[in-house]
C-alpha cells in the first residue's frame, strides 16, 4: 500500500490520464501482483518452438518465480528439439543452495498434468559442470531459460568425474541388459566424452547421427522406441562400446 504522488520516483506505477480524476496525489491505493512478468532466452543454436510449447515454458517460469533461492531454470531435451514431443519436460533449476525442493517438486507436478522431469543443482555445482562435464554441457546446446545464459569457452578435463560418468557404461558391459533406450543412453555418452576430449562440438543430433552410422538405421530404430534387443544385437554394441572406452581411458591417462 502506498500513497499516490506526482514526481519522478524510480519505482513508480503510471496510472492513465482517463483516471486522473479517480485517483488522486494522497490517495492511498493497493497494488497487487496478477501476473510475473516471464522471458524467454533461447540457446544460439535452438530455432523457434511452437507457440503452445512457448506459452507452457512461459507458465513454468511464471511459477517457479514464486520460490525464493532459485537462480536459473532452463529447459532442455527432446520437448525443445522434437516437433511431437509435447507432454515430457526436462527442467534444469539452479538454485543458491538446494533447499526446499520437496515443496517446490509437488507444487509443480500438483500444477501441470503433464510428465516433467526436475534436475534441481546449487549454482556452484551447475557453474562447475558448464566447464568440466560433457553430458552437461550436450545438454544446454539446445536450452529456453528465464534468464541469458552462453556456455563458457574454457573447458576443463576433469579425469575423476570422467571416470565417474563411465561408470555406467562399464557395468552395463558386464550386464545381460537388453533394454534398447538403456544401451542408446550409454552408447550416447560413450560418443559424447570421447568427442569432449577430443575437443569437438557437442550436439545431441550430431550424436545421435553418429550413433546411428555405428550401429546400422535397424539397431538404431529398435534403441530409439526403447525395443528389446536380440543376444546378437548386444554383442555388436558390446564390442563398439568396449573399443571406445579403451580409447577414452588412453585419453585420461
Amino acid at each position: 500500500m502506498h500513497k499516490v504522488s506526482k514526481g519522478s520516483r524510480f519505482n513508480q506505477v503510471y496510472i492513465p490520464n482517463s483516471m486522473s480524476q479517480i485517483f488522486e496525489p494522497g490517495d492511498v491505493v493497493e497494488i497487487r501482483l496478477v501476473k510475473k512478468k516471464s522471458e524467454l532466452f533461447y540457446s544460439k543454436n535452438l530455432k523457434k518452438i511452437g507457440s503452445f510449447k512457448e506459452k507452457l515454458i512461459s507458465e513454468i517460469f511464471s511459477f517457479l518465480k514464486g520460490f525464493n533461492g532459485i537462480k536459473k531454470v532452463f529447459i532442455v531435451g527432446s520437448f525443445l528439439t522434437k516437433k511431437i514431443d509435447y507432454d515430457d519436460i526436462d527442467i534444469i533449476i539452479v538454485m543458491k543452495e538446494i533447499i526446499g525442493i520437496e515443496e517446490i517438486n509437488k507444487k509443480i507436478l500438483d500444477l501441470f498434468e503433464i510428465k516433467l522431469h526436475l534436475l534441481f543443482i546449487s549454482e556452484e555445482q551447475f557453474n562447475k559442470l558448464t566447464e568440466s562435464c560433457p553430458m552437461t554441457i550436450c545438454m544446454l546446446r539446445y536450452f529456453v531459460s528465464d534468464k541469458g545464459f552462453i556456455l563458457p569457452q574454457k573447458q576443463i578435463i576433469d579425469k575423476n568425474h570422467i571416470s565417474f560418468l563411465l561408470m555406467m557404461p562399464y557395468d552395463l558391459i558386464d550386464t545381460s541388459i537388453m533394454n534398447g533406450a538403456i544401451w542408446k543412453s550409454n552408447l550416447r555418452r560413450i560418443i559424447c566424452i570421447e568427442r569432449f576430449l577430443y575437443g569437438k562440438e557437442l550436439d545431441s543430433r550430431h550424436i545421435d547421427k553418429i550413433l546411428e552410422n555405428m550401429v546400422g538405421k535397424k539397431i538404431f530404430l529398435l534403441m530409439e522406441k526403447g525395443e528389446f534387443l536380440n543376444e546378437e544385437t548386444i554383442k555388436i554394441l558390446k564390442k563398439i562400446a568396449k573399443a571406445k572406452l579403451i580409447k577414452i581411458e588412453e585419453i585420461i591417462k
